[in-house]
């Protein structure tokens, strides 16, 4: 009887010079027109033989992830029989998601995401700390008591895991909810390279704006299951997920509930995108029977499957 199969896509993070060098020219021709067609400059180029500083800003590195998460998927389904039961993303992997689930059109999901990188540069600048070994009560409150403060935004962004929460917002009222962490006990205290603050209130503007594009942009209801970042569920018609993709913009991403809803399958975990980040994720929560497509030994480790 076969697996239940959870295919997750990665966010930004993800994402390295060459990432596409695995593929064949002839698949990558596949996709080029219409990769060319949806973006004003040579993103396949770009991934192969770009500045890393380039590869790294958020408009760029938003469709060079989809585009190389979708790659992923279209050689696994189409050369294998193996498809998924659930699709997911973290953050951005949510709209490679709904690319796999045929939600989008590819050159729209492209123009999209590519808007959307285009927005959150656009934001208020801010920072990023990921908070190790700290329960998640304490990381609210500090957030709160900082934010109070200083009169400014910060908040829980990425609940990834029991042992890993990631707060973002404006930089004084981060570094104060630091601050009250390491009173507090918290020992490690990362903070991100990033100069964008997501998933918090200062990314209202890019969400406002994000949501004039999105009305026009024409979306059917996914092929497989697919659950939402905002709240681990899915959405019950196409306004309702074009809503929840709005509200992802300034809402934490919800991973903890997402592995929890799908580790209650007992199934198979498919990171389906360039790098590793979603397995270990998956791991501290305590999934099992993980694979990534970035192993290069996947075709072999997932055999069984087929």
């Amino acid at each position: 009887m076969p697996r239940h199969i959870t295919f997750a896509f990665p966010g930004q993070g993800s994402q390295y010079s060459g990432m596409l060098n695995h593929f064949s020219d002839e698949f990558l021709n596949i996709y080029k027109d219409t990769v060319s067609k949806a973006l004003d400059f040579d993103l396949i180029d770009l991934i192969a033989n770009g500045d890393e500083n380039d590869l790294n800003k958020t408009s760029i590195t938003q469709p060079a992830i989809l585009l190389a998460s979708y790659l992923e998927f279209k050689l696994i389904t189409e050369n294998y029989n193996i498809k998924p039961d659930i699709v997911c993303g973290h953050s951005l992997g949510e709209y490679s998601a709904l690319l796999a689930a045929e939600c989008l059109a590819f050159e729209d999901a492209l123009q999209l995401v590519y808007k959307r990188g285009l927005l959150m540069e656009r934001a208020e600048k801010g920072s990023m700390y990921a908070i190790l070994n700290t329960d998640i009560g304490i990381i609210n409150d500090c957030c709160l008591r900082a934010s109070s403060a200083t009169n400014s935004i910060v908040s829980p962004a990425n609940i990834n895991s029991p042992k890993q929460v990631v707060i973002s917002g404006a930089n004084n009222a981060v570094e104060l909810a630091v601050n009250y962490l390491k009173e507090n006990g918290a020992k490690k205290c990362i903070k991100l390279k990033v100069a964008i603050s997501s998933h918090c209130e200062l990314m209202v503007n890019a969400a406002n704006d994000l949501s004039s594009f999105i009305k026009n942009v024409s979306f059917s209801m996914p092929k497989y299951e697919l659950i939402h970042n905002v709240d681990s569920n899915s959405a019950k018609d196409i306004d309702d997920l074009k809503e929840r993709m709005i509200l992802q913009l300034t809402k934490p991403v919800q991973w903890v509930d997402t592995m929890n809803y799908i580790d209650k399958y007992n199934g198979v975990f498919i990171e389906c995108g360039p790098s590793k980040v979603l397995s270990g994720l998956a791991k501290a929560n305590n999934i099992d029977n993980i694979y990534s497509t970035s192993s290069s030994n996947f075709v072999n480790e997932i055999k069984e499957l087929i």
